[in-house]
């Protein structure tokens, strides 16, 4: 997250009934990663969260993409556990009505039955049907193949296709996975 993030949303509050605030999209576990390591796509994804969190763009994002995150910057990407928990601890520990604090019994159902019937994962299936249940249209992702599946939401990587070009160059010459 850019430096002086926190303090310019500290007068935010964190509530879970987010969603009645009009929020008009979902983001992925994959921008809170780039968001979170130094990398040619970092400030495009960092800048979606920032307007996020600050409401600038009524973008929600799930507290357990964080967990994630976590899982493929460490496992995957091979970064340090360490740096890695700091960034995304410093990004959690801002209050932001953005966030969306845990997983409805309801929507894990419906996400196992949409990861079935569309051949995505459980967790491509949780933020469609995250989507749908509170009445959001998008979803933003780096996970194009979404996209062809995924028909009555429309699926935005809001990072530009030559930065994305450039991010898999980076990631596979830098990054040891």
């Amino acid at each position: 997250m850019p430096r002086g993030l926190k303090g310019r949303i500290s007068t935010l509050t964190g509530s879970t009934r987010s969603a009645r605030l009009g929020f008009e999209a979902v983001v992925d576990v994959g921008i809170i990663v780039i968001a979170h390591f130094r990398n040619p796509a970092r400030k495009y994804a960092a800048q979606l969260l920032l307007e996020a969190l600050t409401l600038k763009k009524r973008v929600l994002i799930p507290v357990s993409a964080y967990l994630g995150a976590y899982i493929i910057m460490t496992r995957y990407l091979k970064l340090r556990r360490i740096n890695v928990a700091r960034a995304l601890l410093k990004t959690l520990s801002i209050e932001s009505p953005a966030f969306y604090e845990g997983i409805p019994k309801a929507f894990a159902e419906k996400a196992i039955a949409s990861a079935s019937e569309l051949d995505i994962s459980s967790w491509d299936g949780y933020l469609v049907e995250l989507a749908r249940g509170l009445g959001m249209k998008k979803i933003y992702t780096v996970d194009e193949e979404l996209a062809k599946k995924v028909g009555d939401i429309e699926v935005e990587n809001p990072i530009p296709r030559d930065v994305m070009s450039e991010y898999h160059q980076y990631i596979q010459k830098f990054v040891r996975v």
